[in-house]
């Protein structure tokens, strides 16, 4: 079952009970100043959202709401990466209620409209996540409204036409020219309606996938789910057909940026334009969703070509084309990209770029634009004055690294001025020299997502098993039923030791088994005491189950459960150094 997405580490994924994904409970360990400052920011954040009218009003979003409403979804205790997002389940009763508006607005809206790509693609984003926490479906928001759909009614509505507004055969013939949608139809190119389109249908494919049903039966979708992932597939291969050097700086800007390496490629506004940041950017999370992974060769292109021109700052003083106001979705679009990759637990191969790698290059100087930003060292910063007055050095116990570099900028620019209660601009990030917006809502959104590591909700199944790698206990190897005997959270089909829990798949002597059945059980295993694992020992072990262990060193209770139990046999069979060790 595909559990509602979130950031345990790989090692210790199907450890915590599925219910406490939709817990907004705080972290054992005490969180940083910075962690708090972010917490801090979120809450103000959403606040301004619903001081504003993006609940109680979603109309006054338009277009845009399912943005302010996946933000109030992604909502966290705190800003220590493994908080959960509240959801539904987690939220409180006024942001349940305030999310019920919001769904319902949804729920109403989607058969008065036809396929617009950006309200299409961010609707998908926050039905999905409502829906699979537990969020009300129409019986509950509306139940006497014909005009209403159910969650299933609305999200094949979305889906169904979504994919049928995208560029395909036999309407477009050639290969390079498929797998873009335009605004509202087939009829262009173009990268920035792609972007939402895909990521939608992303989000919608785990919908489909969560096991779960509401007003409308059960969710699943086997016919969907085929069609998603073949529009996705164009899309991956219409941003990899397309892919270009250069950028859209220009070659007389005396800025270093049009061309920096031969393998580095990018993606434009639309074909034959020259590569942009947000672009780029969005096209390493589309080719995600099509199948690839970190390793992809056309994968690493992209992060070059984004490593070569890394940047936190702005957009114009790259000197491109693009105005400022498209910032908030540039960093939203380049952050989620890179989070995909790191939740899927996907190791980079040697010399490939991995997404921890954004801000670095070596210091002598491997081609880069002179306008790239390093990354920042949070001990060189003081505690952004909105939040504190803690001197230099206040986040120093906060690692380096993009999210460190995004949200310290955003925080930065969030308007605050202390006083009760909260009026104007309070809450919003567009003070001290923000950067303009396209949209007051849709900014405010993108912010907050930036912060809370939101990935939209999407399904990213690199191992193409139907299970999202967020939730899958072997990523990179198909294994559609989890099987996880001992529950260490690392599926059988790429357990190093599948019998004894070992979370973190020590192998010191890279053989390919775990040090947990190389060491510990060895002596454990060895009844008579000769020196090897035989089919004598295992004979032993299996005569004796259901009896208690004769104390802690009982060599037949080799997992040191007390008790002599078939799991013990499981667990010293690897260790077996003569031929026909099986037994039964």
């Amino acid at each position: 079952m595909n559990k509602f997405p979130r950031l345990l580490p790989l090692a210790a994924r199907g450890i915590a009970a599925a219910g406490a994904l939709a817990c907004a409970a705080g972290t054992a360990q005490a969180i940083t100043v910075f962690e708090q400052d972010v917490t801090t920011a979120i809450d103000r954040g959403i606040e301004w959202l619903a001081n504003n009218g993006a609940f109680n009003n979603p109309s006054s979003a338009g277009d845009a709401h399912g943005l302010p409403m996946l933000a109030l979804l992604e909502k966290r205790a705190s800003g220590d990466p493994n908080d959960p997002p509240q959801g539904y389940d987690g939220a409180s009763a006024t942001d349940q209620g305030r999310l019920r508006t919001a769904a319902a607005y949804i729920l109403d809206r989607v058969n008065e409209t036809s396929f617009y790509a950006y309200r299409d693609g961010n609707f998908m984003f926050a039905l999905s996540e409502y829906a699979r926490t537990n969020g009300p479906d129409k019986s509950v928001l509306a139940p006497a409204n014909a005009d209403y759909q159910t969650i299933k009614e609305a999200m094949d509505a979305l889906v169904d036409r979504t994919v049928a507004a995208q560029r395909q055969a036999p309407g477009y013939p050639n290969a390079i020219d498929q797998g873009y949608w335009c605004y509202n139809n087939a009829g262009c190119e173009d990268s920035s309606t792609t972007q939402f389109a895909a990521a939608g249908l992303a989000a919608a494919k785990a919908f489909y996938t969560s096991g779960k049903s509401g007003d409308g039966g059960a969710w699943a979708d086997a016919g969907r789910v085929a069609a998603i992932d073949a529009a996705l597939a164009r899309a991956r291969t219409a941003y990899e057909l397309n892919a270009v050097q250069g950028s859209d700086y220009g070659v007389d800007a005396g800025q270093n940026c049009e061309l920096m390496s031969a393998s580095e490629r990018g993606h434009g506004y639309r074909t034959g334009y020259r590569p942009s940041l947000q672009q780029t950017a969005s096209g390493v999370y589309i080719q995600l969703f099509g199948g690839a992974n970190v390793n992809t060769p056309n994968v690493q292109a992209y992060m070059e070509w984004l490593r070569n021109r890394y940047r936190w700052q702005n957009l114009d003083s790259m000197g491109n084309s693009w105005p400022n106001d498209s910032y908030w979705y540039y960093l939203w679009s380049s952050f989620k990209g890179m989070e995909l990759m790191r939740n899927a637990g996907i190791a980079p191969d040697p010399g490939n770029i991995g997404p921890d790698e954004l801000g670095t290059l070596p210091a002598a100087g491997a081609p880069a634009c002179n306008q790239r930003q390093d990354r920042k060292l949070p001990a060189s910063y003081a505690q952004v004055a909105a939040f504190g007055a803690g001197g230099v050095g206040t986040y120093g116990d906060y690692p380096a690294g993009q999210y460190f570099d995004y949200a310290h900028q955003i925080i930065g620019h969030q308007c605050w001025d202390g006083s009760l209660p909260v009026t104007g601009n309070d809450g919003r990030f567009n003070c001290n020299s923000a950067p303009g917006d396209w949209n007051a809502y849709s900014h405010q959104a993108y912010a907050l997502l930036v912060l809370q590591r939101a990935t939209g909700g999407a399904c990213v199944d690199s191992d193409g098993d139907g299970v999202c790698d967020e939730d899958d206990n072997c990523p990179t190897t198909p294994n559609p039923n989890q099987e996880d005997a001992d529950g260490d959270g690392v599926g059988d089909a790429c357990d190093n030791c599948p019998q004894v829990p070992n979370p973190d798949q020590a192998d010191s002597d890279q053989d390919g088994i775990g040090d947990a059945c190389e060491q510990a059980p060895i002596p454990r295993c060895d009844v008579d005491g000769d020196g090897d694992i035989d089919k004598i020992d295992l004979s032993t072990i299996s005569r004796a189950r259901n009896k208690p262990a004769d104390g802690p060193d009982d060599p037949r209770d080799s997992d040191g459960s007390g008790t002599i139990t078939p799991n013990d046999v499981k667990t010293c069979i690897p260790q077996c150094t003569r031929p026909n060790c099986a037994t039964q």
